[in-house]
């Protein structure tokens, strides 16, 4: 069975006892498989830790050590408060065996020691093919091999392979990627979450998202593939064989390790955030919760982007929507993938994909003519469809192609 991994915050410990039924209440009718949270996240309390604990599913602290490649604010709790965390920017001539084998050691302690059920090995940001930091990647993981098996620690392990777009390419990446991808061997994990930053974007974003497909494939041959980060293409990656993905609850939905990295390089505002977006099944990403609010007056609209699931939102389709949209983000990517992994055949698989993809590419378009008249309407990027449609058509006819040959 697919899984959805969902990255909570803080601000969702009441949400996630409420979606397990941990409240007094009946658990939601889909839930995540597994909970991930930043490294931070964990300093501001052990509520998730502890609703993990008692629901029985895995939790996974993300150490985000490819921050450390670039500089952050010196009042960042990323920075100042994590014990493997600092402000000044590293190239790969700082990682020498020690600092490597310091890393190693302070990040994997500090997971297991704030509740992480499964270890994530440190890792960092390879965004060229030719790129020095693959030879550091390939270090780190022999080294947290090394360090697990000295301190007798059995936890599963999950390899972050973080790379670029351009990395992704189906001959050069692979062959580039040689020394990290070696060094898994030694490492031996449960699986390696592929976050490969800007898959979904660029000129023409099916070029990067079949190159991710065919990345997935590759590895796959050998080993588990999470899709790491991947709210947008997180159901292309499943139907090219990935075990599942991860994303955030109405927002980081996408994978874009540059711009996450640089968020952390001002300092935090004080001031009340934006609404958070909300998941509109019918489009597989979420909106700005405004531009919803301003279409209800829209009858047909409205009818394609509300809730008619009752098991989901069984306050009315609008208001549940609205009113309860962290849980209907969660409730629906679940059961849509959980839809998607019971098509056995890969080329059904395909086809289900690339109907879905142009149904919410012709729900975009006319949002996006609203929005050119209406400034409480945002623009949808259609990028994420656009490349979900172009990849899934060309692949179910190769697969019906591969059949009659």
């Amino acid at each position: 069975m697919a899984e959805l991994l969902v990255r909570a915050s803080a601000q969702d410990a009441a949400l996630l006892r409420r979606i397990y039924g941990l409240d007094g209440h009946s658990p939601a009718a889909a839930r995540p498989s597994r909970i991930v949270v930043d490294a931070h996240t964990p300093l501001k309390g052990a509520d998730i830790a502890m609703t993990a604990r008692r629901a029985g599913v895995p939790l996974l602290i993300d150490p985000q050590t490819y921050y450390l490649q670039g500089t952050q604010h010196p009042d960042d709790p990323w920075a100042t408060r994590l014990p493997f965390g600092r402000a000044d920017k590293l190239v790969p001539a700082d990682f020498d065996a020690f600092t490597q084998e310091q890393l190693v050691a302070s990040a994997v302690e500090y997971q297991i020691q704030h509740g992480a059920t499964a270890v994530i090995a440190p890792y960092v940001h390879i965004d060229r093919l030719n790129s020095e930091w693959i030879d550091i990647q390939a270090g780190l993981w022999q080294r947290t091999a090394r360090y697990l098996a000295r301190e007798n620690i059995a936890l599963h392990v999950t390899a972050v392979l973080a790379i670029g777009w351009r990395v992704l390419h189906p001959v050069q990446g692979h062959a580039a990627l040689a020394p990290a991808l070696s060094a898994l061997a030694a490492l031996e994990p449960r699986e390696v979450a592929l976050a490969a930053s800007k898959a979904d974007q660029g000129v023409r974003p099916q070029d990067r998202a079949m190159d991710l497909v065919l990345m997935i494939e590759r590895i796959r041959r050998d080993i588990n593939v999470i899709a790491w980060q991947q709210g947008h293409l997180g159901e292309l990656a499943v139907a090219a064989g990935a075990t599942g993905y991860e994303c955030g609850i109405g927002w980081r939905e996408r994978c874009d390790l540059g711009t996450a990295a640089n968020a952390h390089r001002k300092p935090q505002t004080g001031g009340t955030r934006s609404a958070r977006p909300v998941f509109v099944n019918a489009l597989g990403r979420s909106i700005p919760k405004q531009s919803l609010e301003a279409l209800r007056s829209h009858r047909e609209l409205w009818m394609r982007m509300m809730c008619a699931d009752s098991g989901c939102c069984p306050v009315g389709g609008g208001t549940g929507l609205l009113g309860d949209a962290r849980a209907h983000a969660i409730v629906q990517r679940r059961q849509r993938i959980d839809q998607l992994d019971r098509i056995e055949r890969g080329v059904w698989r395909w086809q289900h994909l690339a109907e879905s993809a142009d149904a919410g590419l012709d729900l975009a378009h006319r949002l996006n003519r609203r929005a050119a008249t209406n400034v409480d309407v945002k623009h949808v990027d259609t990028s994420a469809l656009e490349a979900v449609s172009a990849v899934s058509h060309t692949r179910r006819v190769d697969a019906r192609s591969r059949r009659v040959a």
